[in-house]
C-alpha cells in the first residue's frame, strides 16, 4: 500500500496587504516553514485526519461528505474540502488515513490554511498518479475560500510555486529573483485575528474616508513598485523603509495592534532594517527585514525579548511531494 507525503510553504506578504483587495499590487514571499501531510489509504469507508489534538472522522460516502462542514472545526474544514473535491472528481470514496503536521502557526497570517490546501490536493492528486502543479493550485485556492471567501488565491499560488512573487490583480503573477539573499525574523503574538472582520473594517473605512483611502493607496502601490526595484537591485535599506512605511499606512486603516507595535518597536530598536505587520493584523505576526552583517547578534538581541520569533528565508521549491511504502502502524 502506498502513502504519499506532501509538503507546502508558509508565506509572508512583504507589502501590499488590505490595499491589494482594491487593486493594488502585493509582494508575498513563500518561507521555509512548511505543512505536511501524510496519507494512505485504510481499507475502509471512513476518512479520519489527524492535525495535532484535533481528530476527525467521517464517512466516505457522498451523502456524509457533503455534510462535512457539520463535523469539524474551520481548519479542517478546507482539509476535508480537499479530500472530498478530489475523490468526487475521480468517483473513488475509499477511506484514507490523514495526518497533518505543521510548522505553522494557524490564525496568525502566515498562510496556514493556504499550506493546508495545497499540501492536501497534492497528495490526493500524487494518490492518482497526476502531478500537476497548475491544476493543484487552482483546487486548492477554491478549497481554501471555504475560510477566506474573498481570497484571491495568491496564498495558494505562493505556497504552490514558492519564491518570491509581485502580484497585481489585473497582471496576474511576476516571479522576482532578487541578487542577494532576504532574511527575515517572524514574531508572532500569539493573538488569532479574524480576517473577514479585519477586512471589513478597512472596507469601511474605504466607504466613509474614500479620499483619505485612495490617497494611501496610491502611496501603497508607489511603495510596493520601489521596494521591487530594490528588491531586484538587492537594497536592503530602501525595502526596510518600504517595509516600515507600509507599516505606516496599515496603522492608519487601524488592522494593527498594540502587540505589534511593540514587536516592531523592539526589532527596529535592535538592529533590524524595517518592521511591519503581514497578514490581516489584529495580532496574528510581524516581520523584520535582518541585516545580512551582524544577523546572529541582532537575532540573538530581539530573541531575548521576543521568544516566539524565527529567522526565515525564502523557499523556492514550492510543493513537494513523494510516495512510500505505508508502513503497518494504526492511524
Amino acid at each position: 500500500m502506498v502513502q504519499v507525503h506532501s509538503s507546502a510553504p508558509g508565506k509572508i506578504i512583504l507589502l501590499g496587504e488590505h490595499f491589494v483587495v482594491y487593486k493594488n499590487p502585493a509582494i508575498l514571499a513563500a518561507i521555509n516553514r512548511r505543512i505536511t501531510v501524510h496519507l494512505k489509504p485504510n481499507g475502509t469507508h471512513f476518512t479520519r485526519i489527524k492535525a495535532g489534538l484535533m481528530e476527525l472522522v467521517v464517512s466516505a460516502s457522498k451523502r456524509q461528505l457533503s455534510k462535512r462542514r457539520t463535523h469539524s472545526n474551520s481548519f479542517l474544514y478546507p482539509v476535508l474540502s480537499c479530500i472530498a473535491n478530489i475523490q468526487y472528481q475521480m468517483n473513488d470514496f475509499s477511506g484514507l488515513d490523514v495526518i497533518i503536521e505543521s510548522q505553522i502557526p494557524h490564525g496568525e497570517g502566515l498562510g496556514s490554511s493556504a499550506a493546508s490546501c495545497v499540501a492536501t490536493v497534492g497528495a490526493m492528486r500524487a494518490l492518482y498518479g497526476e502531478i500537476d502543479k497548475p491544476s493543484i493550485c487552482k483546487n486548492a485556492a477554491e478549497a481554501e475560500r471555504i475560510i477566506h471567501k474573498n481570497s484571491s488565491g495568491a496564498d495558494c499560488y505562493v505556497s504552490t510555486f514558492g519564491g518570491l512573487i509581485y502580484y497585481h490583480p489585473t497582471r496576474a503573477y511576476t516571479h522576482m529573483n532578487p541578487k542577494i539573499k532576504f532574511r527575515f525574523l517572524v514574531c508572532t503574538t500569539g493573538i488569532r485575528h479574524d480576517t473577514g472582520k479585519l477586512v471589513s473594517r478597512v472596507k469601511k473605512f474605504r466607504e466613509e474616508k474614500l479620499p483619505i483611502f485612495a490617497e494611501l493607496a496610491e502611496r501603497a502601490r508607489v511603495i510596493c513598485n520601489d521596494a521591487k526595484k530594490a528588491m531586484d537591485r538587492g537594497d536592503q535599506e530602501t525595502l526596510g523603509k518600504m517595509m516600515t512605511e507600509n507599516h505606516e499606512l496599515l496603522m492608519r486603516l487601524d488592522v494593527s495592534h498594540p502587540k505589534l507595535e511593540e514587536f516592531i518597536d523592539i526589532c527596529m530598536g535592535n538592529g533590524a532594517l524595517g518592521g511591519k505587520l503581514t497578514g490581516a493584523g489584529g495580532g496574528g505576526s510581524m516581520i523584520a527585514l535582518i541585516p545580512n552583517k551582524k544577523t546572529d547578534e541582532i537575532v540573538s538581541n530581539i530573541r531575548k525579548k521576543i521568544p516566539h520569533s524565527v529567522l526565515v528565508e525564502l523557499d523556492h521549491d514550492g510543493l513537494q511531494v513523494n510516495q512510500t511504502l505505508a508502513p503497518d502502524n494504526k492511524f
